[in-house]
């Protein structure tokens, strides 16, 4: 692989992110597949520092067979120690992310699935559109507006985002190889509503319509 390349391997209901990782110095694979597959249920795992578990690594080999002999040989080298086992999980959108002088956001207010690596971005959207609706200022009574502008502008984008990362997650139909290419071009076309968007910019345009509709 070249330096900083992603790559992805596809099967039905499994498949296998690989990327370089430590500047490069190291691979990081990472094998989905169903639940049912893991000798070792992840909603058992007894979970460290990290946050991880060691899996078995002949069960892992057994649930990839399948797959292209070089991805496998790739595979077979890792450590066993190195293998880790843990559930991919979301959360539904809930209604609202505020409460009074109270509010949510990151995993708290939507959790995601990994399949378009969006979930820590849009926990840093959240903080900006925080910042910008609560700036430097803000009157303790103006609190509790400031954070259903918040709200509003935090309720629409990251729906569209986890939403799109759960379809993308979906199993392949079996025997359809146009599903991987239509897979990979899904995400591609995604991309310009993830990075063309500011939502600190966007929060503030919203606080300067919010005052003026005072006067």
């Amino acid at each position: 692989m070249r330096d900083g390349e992603f790559s992805i391997w596809y099967g039905t209901d499994r498949r296998i992110w690989i990327y370089t990782t430590q500047r490069n110095e190291l691979l990081n694979f990472v094998c989905m597949h169903p639940d049912e597959l893991s000798t070792t249920p992840a909603s058992e795992a007894a979970f460290g520092e990290d946050t991880t578990n060691v899996s078995h690594k002949s069960n892992m080999m057994e649930i990839f067979k399948d797959f292209d002999p070089r991805v496998l040989a790739l595979m077979d080298g890792a450590e066993p120690s190195s293998i880790r086992l843990w559930q991919l999980l979301d959360t539904d959108p809930i209604p609202t992310r505020v409460a009074g002088k109270l509010c949510l956001l990151g995993d708290a207010a939507l959790a995601f699935l990994p399949h378009i690596g969006q979930g820590a971005a849009c926990a840093i959207e959240d903080a900006a559109s925080l910042a910008a609706a609560l700036v430097p200022g803000t009157a303790l009574e103006d609190i509790p507006e400031r954070l259903q502008l918040y709200d509003r502008c935090r309720r629409d984008r990251p729906c569209v985002i986890h939403n799109q990362s759960r379809l993308l997650g979906k199993d392949l139909e079996p025997g359809n190889e146009d599903a991987k290419i239509n897979r990979g071009r899904m995400a591609r076309e995604f991309f310009p509503y993830i990075f063309g968007h500011d939502e600190h910019e966007y929060t503030t345009q919203k606080l300067h319509e919010l005052l003026r509709s005072k006067f």
